[in-house]
Formats: C-alpha cells, structure tokens, sequence
C-alpha cells in the first residue's frame, strides 16, 4: 500500500512502518449503513475453482512454548552456521530515549527471534520506538528474511543456508505454503512483481494484472494471488458499503471477485478505512481478513481533527470459497488494557492483549471464537509473527 515513487531501500517493510498507525485501529471516515444479514456466496462465471487448501493443515508454529518469554540478559546472536530450528515469532521491547548523542540517530534496540523451543538469539537491531523492520519470518516459521546492506537475503533457520533475493527487489510478502516468497522492484512507473522460490532459489517474474492503486493481499500456495484495488471510496459507497478482492490464477491468467464485506453485512454505526482498507491475509485454509470499527463509539469532530478508532472486529471469508468464516471480537481499550491484531498463524488469528499489567500473546480460532494464551510476553514487547512484515 506504499507509493510507488519510495527510493531504494523502502518497499513494503517500510510502508508497514507508516500503516503501524492505522493498524491500531481505523480512521474516522465513512459510516456503514445498519443490518447485518450475509447472503449467500454467488459463484463467479467463467472460473469455477479457486486455491485448493492442502489435505493436512500445517503444524501449529505457536505451540510448545514456556508460559512467559523474558528478555535474556546477556542475548546470544543468531548463529550462521547451525540450525536453531523454526521460530515462533520475533519481538522487540520499546523503550523511552529516541536518540543517541551525539549523532542524532535513532537509538537501536535488540530484535529477538524466539525459536518453538523458546530458545532466543539476537536477530538483529530496530529504532526503540519501531518494531522489528527490515526481517520478516515464512508462514511455517522455517525461513527468516533479513534486509541488510540495501539487500534481501533468506535464511534456513533449519540449517544454515542462504538465499540471496535479486537486487533492486524488495521482499512483500509469503506464500501460505512457506514455498515461496513474492519480492517487488519498485519505479516511479508502479511495480514489478516476481516469486522467489524457497526450495531452490529459482524467480518467476509476473505480469500481475494491477495498477498503481493495485495492493497484494496475500499469495496463496505460490499459485494464487489475491489482489485489492485501492480507489477512492465516494459518498454513494458510504450507504452502502461494500469490499472485494481479486484472486488471480498465475498460471492459467483466469481471474474471479470474492466478497470480503456486502453491503448491509456491518452492524448499525460499524465502518471500515475508507481511505487505506485495512486488509490481511494467510494461513490454512487461506482467508482474508478486514478489520471495522464502531465509529459511534468514540468521539469526533474535536480541535485535533479526526480521531484514530481501534478496530473492534475482524470479519473473514474464504478466499476458495467465498463464504463467510466468522467474526472475531476485539476488547476494547480502556484504561491500558484491550486487544489488538497481529496476523494470521495456520488456521488462527493472532492477538496482543494487554490486562491488569500483563501482555500477552493471544491465538483465536475464528469459527468458534475461543481464546487460547501462547505465552506471557515482556512488557512493551512489539511482536512480529510469521507470515507478517513490519
């Protein structure tokens, strides 16, 4: 969702850096019209078969660790040359103090990459007030991205080895499968797409059917992208809001429109960013996600202008299917406490979730909605999980 006249070294790790803002939550904008009924997915003519989800769902990277992660007092880095097996996710703690003297510069805090072991290692350094930039780990957790030197490299967390993304590339996003990795060449003409192989290092450059105002939701299986046109709202849409994502076939070129929101599918006083859609998706069965807010909610209109809204749900649908998957309430933020999304892990949503002084690392299954406690995090821990970038 960056513009495409960023310099080198941007891409969208840094533009994740300007949406950490709205990702708190949606701008007051366009108010959706009440009800809430979702009819029933109509097939698209023309293409009757999206992505396929695998038989076997992949095995769930957030298990298996210690009740509470601790920031290690004396962290070992990354090794280059073992394995320290699959990660869980990468966190980093905030800190007060925004620069060093006398340079200027951002001061630099530690990136953690915690293993499904609960081992940890330094993985790197952030500016304190960032989360972790510049890394971003596969779906399955096997393979870390690191930018340095003005370069995207991979790195088999399960071994030792190292691929090395093309120059001038800029990594966007994972497949669901772990077996690729969709990277970027950013001009001031638009973008230029490509998918680099895990496996074996080989690039495929695509011609995706997109626009300047075109954004990649997510890859699925390295065969399907899913694809989100980022026109203007206008005012009629306000009364009838309504959201839709592409998938395209990379092999066969066939495209079809799946529904995210309908309109009359928000409840009464629920909108969503008119101006940036606050989309995501992944996982096992591949889903995509929008988050909405009550608008009514929290006050507008005030000296400061517009107000920043917390998302209060997250609403999905199946990107094979088209049907609707659920509706993940969110606590709202009082007094310090509250929820907030991360991303999408397997077949769960992941939360941060802040109460009576503890943070904590939070899976949602969203068909039923039951809540399940990762592990206790430490305090004013930014986390970045697999499949995500900052």
């Amino acid at each position: 969702m960056e513009s495409a006249t960023q310099g080198p070294g941007s891409g969208r790790a840094l533009g994740r850096g300007w949406l950490g803002v709205l990702l708190a939550g949606v701008l007051v904008g366009v108010a959706a019209a009440g009800g809430v009924g979702w009819r029933a997915a109509t097939g698209e003519s023309g293409v009757d078969s999206g992505p396929t989800a695998p038989s076997v769902a992949p095995r769930d990277v957030l298990t298996g660790l210690p009740a509470q992660v601790r920031v290690p007092a004396t962290p070992a880095d990354l090794p280059a040359d073992r394995a320290v097996g699959p990660a869980a996710f990468l966190y980093h703690v905030e800190r007060s103090g925004g620069s060093d003297e006398p340079t200027g510069t951002l001061a630099q805090r530690d990136i953690h990459l915690v293993t499904r072991s609960g081992e940890q290692f330094r993985a790197g350094r952030t500016p304190a007030t960032l989360g972790p930039r510049h890394q971003s780990l596969s779906p399955d957790g096997r393979w870390l991205a690191v930018r340095r030197d003005g370069q995207w490299w991979l790195r088999d967390l399960t071994g030792s080895t190292e691929r090395t993304v093309p120059p001038g590339y800029e990594v966007w996003g994972w497949s669901t499968d772990s077996g690729s990795v969709l990277i970027a060449q950013l001009s001031q003409s638009g973008r230029a797409f490509a998918v680099l192989s895990t496996e074996d290092g080989s690039l495929r450059r695509l011609d995706v059917p997109a626009t300047q105002l075109t954004d990649v939701v997510t890859l699925v299986d390295g065969r399907h992208l899913v694809l989100v046109d980022l026109e203007p709202f206008t005012e009629r849409d306000a009364a009838s809001p309504k959201l839709t994502v592409r998938v395209w076939d990379m092999q066969t070129g066939a495209t079809r429109d799946v529904p995210v929101l309908r309109p009359g599918q928000l409840r009464p006083g629920e909108t969503f960013n008119s101006f940036v859609p606050l989309l995501t998706g992944g996982g096992v069965p591949a889903r995509v996600w929008v988050q909405i807010a009550r608008q009514d909610a929290y006050p507008t209109g005030g000296p400061e202008g517009p107000v920043a809204i917390p998302a209060s749900a997250l609403v999905g649908v199946d990107v094979r299917s088209g049907a609707p998957v659920g509706r993940v309430e969110l606590a709202e933020p009082r007094k310090g406490a509250g929820e907030g999304y991360l991303g999408i892990v397997g077949g769960e949503l992941v939360l941060d979730r802040t109460a009576r002084g503890r943070s904590e690392l939070v899976a949602v299954d969203p068909v039923s909605g039951d809540r399940r406690v990762v592990t206790e995090l430490p305090h004013l821990a930014r986390v970045l999980v697999p499949g995500e970038l900052w």
